[in-house]
């Protein structure tokens, strides 16, 4: 038994069981000047596995082709994991060269997610002797692979459980445990986003595969056979960036214009960016079509040319926008519009067109008010987050822990022979996760017989309602269906804000002011619009089916913020203006802290950014018209790049959210991008301005072959 299995079985004796303070973190590997390269010993296979290389000659290479550092693979020297002589050779060879040890990646060691207990602990045991090479190697990293056999839920309770006590132990000799989308389930990305999160505790990360995306292969092979079933790459990113400690930039083949012709690179570069990650890029190029150090070279050189960022909003996009906007007004189509743009902290764009008031001959202007409807629940959001930021509540919490008028809430099971409407209790509890990502099960209002009339009974949109006293009607409504099972957008941010009024002890608009809206200096986001500040509201619009735009009467439009209200609805209700919203947006581009006001944290920012929403849930009610989108905290957030030219434009990463009168925003982190988008249309968007206003943007369409 080695040093390390001992530990191990010393740990294993103590029950697995480790508090933060006990488990060592190991922080990712980061340099002051970004990127840093690393060579996977991979990209060499075939001169390795041939004796035309050694493993000395490996790290040689890598430095002659500008490596900053190595990712060694085990498979090179299986039958060496304790030949110390070796090891430290191997060591001197990179430290004379000037390069780094970044990571080892261990295959053929067993399988950690084996059913049967002895071969999975085998599997550790094996493991933990790697874990002490990889500390002799000078390599931070270990890479372990999630492979096993049974369900994929099987596979991943024996995964945790095996690779769980293995970060522990590894984590003790500074060596950080990550997973790689390597064969078989772990290419399901939203598989194994989950159980790196399951095991964030004991500080495992992702390591993110440009290519590995074959979930299922005929025969059920692991490698080789054809794929019959493959996840979507850049939605699998997207998974797994906001645990990655490494990436692996990978290459097969090249175009006459140097790009990879199967995966965008751009896009997987947006993706890195904008998660703001600050690892070795793994090189590793697996192409038979050039010599292995050409196809190095090509790699890098096109990770180089794709980490580059180029401004988006240059001269053309400038052009591109005052057509467009102008077009908006011109050709009848709204009255007024506006729009303000942040690029990397500074302001590069702003205009406004046309009328806000058309009876009242008031122009539209930078600091028009409009009422933003549901872009206030970003804002209620980020309310909400703080609590969780302070400790103060878990997602997966149930509701009805904060707000027992929901404990008894059942679901609807259709209606009895004599039309009665029939309920069962729900298949599990509502969580507070449920009410950020719309999946809390509430009805809306749309046309299901039975709920309908109940719904209407209940009178649910009555202004004069509190927070509170809208738990006590939704209480009494049944579910449209289980928590969890589908998409159904609606009353779910009204109870978030509930929820922070009985974590806070505030009612939610004095929290919403004191905390989120005043230290950012919102002074034209609120709910109720004093007299003095009336005549820069936009009047309201509305596209008769002819074409034409008729004004509403403004007692009309503007009941609920002129006039003093019991109910601060998380879900709309606010007015605001260009430069407020855009102050909130420049606030989470910017991690939670805008001029030195620090509203959320980081962390809490990415993961509102971070998509919730399984793909489990098929029903998503309008929620694929915006895009290839899925849902974080009460954003919308892109996976994957637009398929057609009629889809809404917009970069993977992106989050953003936007209001009944048509009203959008958006930050777009891998360009450090904010834009707003102002107008007071009804209905909404019915003449795609959306599209368009993001297209001024980003510019034409590019194909993704």
């Amino acid at each position: 038994m080695t040093r390390f299995s001992f530990a191990l079985s010393l740990f294993l004796l103590a029950g697995c069981t480790a508090s933060p303070d006990e488990v060592p973190t190991v922080a990712p590997q980061t340099a002051e000047v970004y990127p840093r390269y690393s060579l996977g010993q991979w990209s060499f296979h075939r001169e390795l596995f041939s004796g035309e290389m050694t493993s000395i000659d490996f790290v040689e290479a890598a430095a002659e082709l500008g490596f900053d550092g190595v990712e060694y693979v085990n498979q090179f020297f299986l039958d060496r994991v304790e030949d110390h002589a070796f090891l430290d050779s191997l060591a001197a060879a990179a430290a004379a060269a000037d390069i780094a040890g970044v990571m080892l990646l261990v295959d053929n060691a067993g399988n950690l997610g084996a059913s049967d207990p002895g071969e999975r602990q085998r599997a550790i045991e094996q493991h933990l002797a790697w874990v002490g090479a990889a500390r002799q190697l000078g390599c931070p990293i270990m890479r372990v692979n999630a492979h096993g056999d049974g369900t994929p839920d099987e596979i991943m309770a024996a995964c945790e459980a095996a690779i769980r006590p293995l970060a522990v132990a590894a984590g003790r000799e500074g060596v950080q445990i990550v997973i790689e989308n390597h064969g078989g389930i772990s290419n399901d990305g939203e598989w194994l986003a989950e159980l790196v999160g399951r095991l964030a505790d004991v500080g495992v990360g992702s390591l993110a595969d440009f290519d590995n995306w074959c979930v299922e292969r005929e025969n059920g092979q692991l490698w080789g056979a054809p794929c019959t079933n493959r996840y979507d790459r850049y939605r699998g990113m997207m998974d797994l960036m906001p645990t990655a400690v490494g990436v692996s930039v990978k290459a097969f083949n090249f175009d006459a214009a140097g790009e990879e012709p199967d995966i965008d690179f751009g896009t997987m570069f947006d993706i890195i960016h904008a998660h703001d990650y600050r690892g070795f890029l793994g090189i590793e190029y697996e192409g038979d079509a050039l010599p292995a150090r050409e196809g190095i070279a090509a790699t890098l050189a096109l990770a180089k040319q794709s980490w580059k960022r180029r401004p988006v909003v240059d001269a053309a996009a400038v052009s591109r926008l005052d057509s467009t906007l102008a077009r908006f007004v011109e050709t009848g189509g709204v009255a007024g519009v506006s729009s303000l743009i942040y690029e990397k902290g500074e302001e590069v764009y702003f205009k406004a067109v046309g009328m806000a008031d058309r009876e009242r001959s008031v122009p539209m202007d930078r600091n028009t008010i409009v009422q933003i409807y549901s872009m206030t629940k970003p804002i209620a959001g980020v309310a909400l987050m703080q609590l969780y930021e302070a400790g103060k509540f878990s997602l997966d919490d149930p509701v009805d822990k904060y707000v027992p008028e929901l404990a008894d809430v059942r679901v609807f099971d259709g209606l009895d022979a004599s039309g009665k409407v029939k309920t069962v209790a729900p298949a599990r509890p509502m969580t507070i996760r449920d009410l950020t990502r719309h999946t809390a099960g509430f009805y809306n209002g749309s046309d299901v017989p039975g709920l309908r009339e109940v719904w209407a009974a209940a009178d649910v949109r009555n202004p004069d309602v509190t927070l509170t006293g809208l738990a006590e009607k939704l209480g009494k409504i049944p579910l449209l269906f289980h928590p969890g099972e589908q998409w159904e957008y609606g009353i779910s941010v009204d109870m978030q804000a509930l929820v922070v009024e009985r974590i806070s002890g505030q009612p939610f608009g004095e929290y919403l002011r004191e905390h989120v809206l005043d230290p950012l200096g919102l002074e034209d986001t609120r709910y109720f619009v004093p007299e003095e500040d009336r005549g820069r509201m936009s009047g309201a619009y509305r596209r008769q089916e002819d074409g034409s735009l008729v004004q509403l009467p403004s007692a009309e439009a503007h009941a609920f913020n002129v006039n003093p209200q019991t109910y601060t609805p998380g879900g709309f209700g606010l007015t605001s203006t260009l430069g407020d919203y855009a102050r909130f947006g420049r606030m989470l581009a910017a991690g939670g802290k805008l001029e030195g006001v620090r509203i959320l944290e980081p962390e809490t920012v990415r993961r509102m950014a971070t998509n919730h929403l399984s793909s489990e849930v098929t029903e998503r009610l309008w929620l694929p018209s915006k895009g290839q989108v899925g849902f974080g905290v009460d954003f919308a957030v892109r996976l994957r790049p637009p398929v057609s030219a009629e889809e809404n434009p917009g970069t993977v990463g992106e989050f953003f959210w936007d209001g009944a009168a048509s009203t959008l925003f958006w930050v777009d982190p891998a360009n450090d991008l904010v834009a707003v988008f102002f107008v007071q249309l009804f209905p909404y968007d019915p003449i795609g301005l959306h599209h368009g206003f993001r297209r001024a943007v980003y510019g034409p369409f590019k194909p993704i072959e």
